[in-house]
């Protein structure tokens, strides 16, 4: 399971200008490649949801920065150019009764990739849900390059 699972940052902001310069700068100097990331906000705070090639140097230098920032554990597939393909990999997790939490869309090259935060406890179901379903699970080192 734990190649297939990937280890996302999020970092707590407050919605106010400078703040996404601030983490993005800090990841920059450091040399980390972001490779994936949403956004979320709400009147006061945002939520910024980040992948990148080194997840335990961006935390420790975002935390030494002073922004909050949480590891949570993610999976990815790949999924085809094609209507219905989201269809089709939510459909399979709703068969098994698994709540996504969020998902969100990445590309590289020609390789469309869709991230997904299940519920507590729900992860080994769904990864063994998709693999069952012929969905290709993307292996962690795939953000690593």
């Amino acid at each position: 399971m734990d190649q297939h699972t990937i280890k996302q940052l999020s970092v707590f902001l407050e919605n106010k200008k400078g703040e996404l310069i601030a983490v993005t700068s800090v990841l920059e100097d450091e040399k980390i490649s972001i490779k994936s990331l949403l956004l979320v906000d709400s009147t006061e705070f945002g939520i910024l949801r980040l992948i990148v090639e080194d997840t335990e140097r961006a935390k420790a230098a975002l935390t030494s920065a002073g922004f909050t920032v949480r590891e949570n554990r993610v999976f990815a597939v790949k999924m085809k150019d094609q209507i219905g393909s989201f269809n089709q990999v939510v459909g399979k997790l709703s068969d098994k009764d698994i709540n996504i939490k969020y998902t969100y869309a990445y590309k590289e090259k020609e390789v469309n990739v869709l991230i997904f935060r299940v519920g507590r406890g729900d992860l080994r179901e769904a990864l063994t849900a998709l693999q069952e379903a012929d969905i290709e699970i993307i292996k962690k080192h795939f953000f690593a390059r």
